[in-house]
């Protein structure tokens, strides 16, 4: 399917029968015939919305999945505004060029508030998405792009997506929950989209009840599905890993509990877009990939351990925040790489590096480790002040049946006798936290506040 003359959402889905399922809501489906005919209500009901720049906010990922083609569909610049970002004046809408601010609950639209003063404009051509990045190191950049940039890495058999049904891990005003929410309509799939608030085995008995076969979702969540006992009910055939790390521990599990799956690790930014897909399902990504004739879609180098990426379906605007790139045009992603035989590995954010003595002790690289013991489902490392180092390394680890019956005592002796020889000295954790759960946040990724 060429996507030249798609302009809109709407575009694609009135390419889908109208009879097939799209969305799998909690008491609720709608088909594809029943979403365009709410956009085609939206338009009626507000025509002073046309051609007009919009932010929309929800709290309900069901609401935004129903009523987003719609409003797509009439206005010309969308604003898909995170949940993270909350008390916005009318200067902070005006700076991003908003003029409405649609507010949607219940599945339905529950107010509009408008933005200043609007004058008459003509029909913009390109109609775009504004996004938010996630923010954790600082305020959030605002960056747009054009839906067919979005696009351009899904796939686009409608007839071969019939076979699909995807299960949404993500929130929608988010760059990874966009893109799994675009694959189900430009492929015309089954999106299934569970209550915000349902825990990890009702997840898991959601999917495997309503046939999700194809799941994406951030390692720290993958880790925590694994952990339910009935996980393997889900006919997984495509599993996609994004956000953090995958590490080697991980990938292995996954393809011993769903062999017949194809496991893709994809990384990807709000800044950057789709970089590269890695489907070997072994960790980090071929030294090959950094060869400027690689078939991939991108190109990508390694400058001073960081690696940077120039991507052409990258952001067409930057609208807020500075992106830190070079003269050649590169996008430097913050992630620190290392180059191990033919492989390049991921280590983790330069910006997240924990000082301890002058040595830089990188958070992640500690999680892989410690995730590798058997007792121990997910770790999460940060920094704990100290006046003679500067820091130490503390670590939260969330213990199976196994490690939940040993003692505090015996919990660190096992764990530091684990780390001996596998980390340097500074790197080892100086402290064991045992918790019930390791928090991750809306977009799936564990949780970094800890001070």
């Amino acid at each position: 399917m060429k996507n030249d003359k798609y302009n809109c959402l709407v575009d694609y889905i009135r390419h889908v029968p109208n009879e097939r399922l799209f969305l799998t809501l909690p008491e609720k489906n709608y088909t594809f015939g029943d979403v365009l005919e709410l956009s085609n209500k939206f338009r009626a009901d507000y025509p002073q919305l046309v051609n007009k720049s919009c932010a929309v906010l929800s709290n309900e990922r069901d609401t935004l999945a129903l009523f987003l083609p719609a409003i797509n569909d009439i206005c010309s610049s969308l604003f898909l505004q995170p949940h993270d970002i909350k008390n916005s004046d009318n200067s902070f809408y005006e700076s991003l060029g908003i003029e409405f601010v649609i507010y949607l609950s219940d599945r339905k639209v529950s107010s509009i508030t408008t933005i200043g003063n609007h004058k008459k404009e003509k029909t913009r051509l390109v109609k775009n998405f504004l996004l938010s990045t996630s923010g954790t190191t600082g305020f959030p950049k605002f960056v747009s792009y054009t839906l067919n940039s979005l696009v351009s890495t899904t796939q686009k058999d409608i007839k071969r997506g019939n076979d699909f049904v995807w299960g949404l891990t993500y929130d929608i005003n988010r760059f990874a929950g966009l893109q799994v929410y675009l694959q189900a309509i430009v492929s015309g799939s089954t999106l299934v989209i569970p209550s915000v608030s349902a825990n990890i085995d009702s997840l898991v008995q959601i999917f495997a009840k309503e046939s999700v076969n194809a799941l994406s979702a951030t390692p720290s969540f993958w880790r925590k599905v694994l952990m339910v006992p009935f996980h393997k009910n889900i006919p997984l055939e495509r599993i996609t890993l994004g956000g953090e790390i995958s590490n080697q521990t991980l990938l292995s599990a996954l393809t011993n509990s769903y062999p017949a799956a194809k496991i893709a690790h994809i990384y990807a930014s709000t800044e950057a877009g789709v970089g590269f897909v890695v489907k070997d399902k072994y960790e980090g990504f071929p030294l090959e990939f950094l060869d400027e004739n690689s078939s991939l879609p991108c190109q990508i180098k390694i400058k001073s351990g960081l690696l940077w990426i120039k991507n052409s379906q990258t952001a067409s605007k930057l609208i807020k925040g500075d992106i830190d790139t070079d003269d050649d045009f590169f996008v430097n992603t913050g992630d620190l790489v290392t180059i191990k035989g033919n492989r390049v590995l991921f280590l983790g954010r330069d910006n997240g590096s924990i000082n301890v003595g002058g040595n830089k002790v990188m958070p992640e690289k500690v999680e892989s480790i410690l995730e590798q013991h058997p007792f121990i489902v997910m770790a999460k490392v940060y920094a704990k002040s100290s006046p003679v180092l500067g820091s130490l390394v503390v670590s939260e680890v969330e213990l199976n049946e196994d490690g939940q019956k040993l003692t505090s005592k015996d919990l660190k002796l096992e764990l530091l006798t684990f780390c001996k020889g596998l980390l340097e000295p500074f790197e080892t954790p100086t402290l064991f936290r045992s918790v019930n759960s390791i928090e991750i946040n809306a977009t799936g990724k564990k949780v970094r506040n800890n001070k």
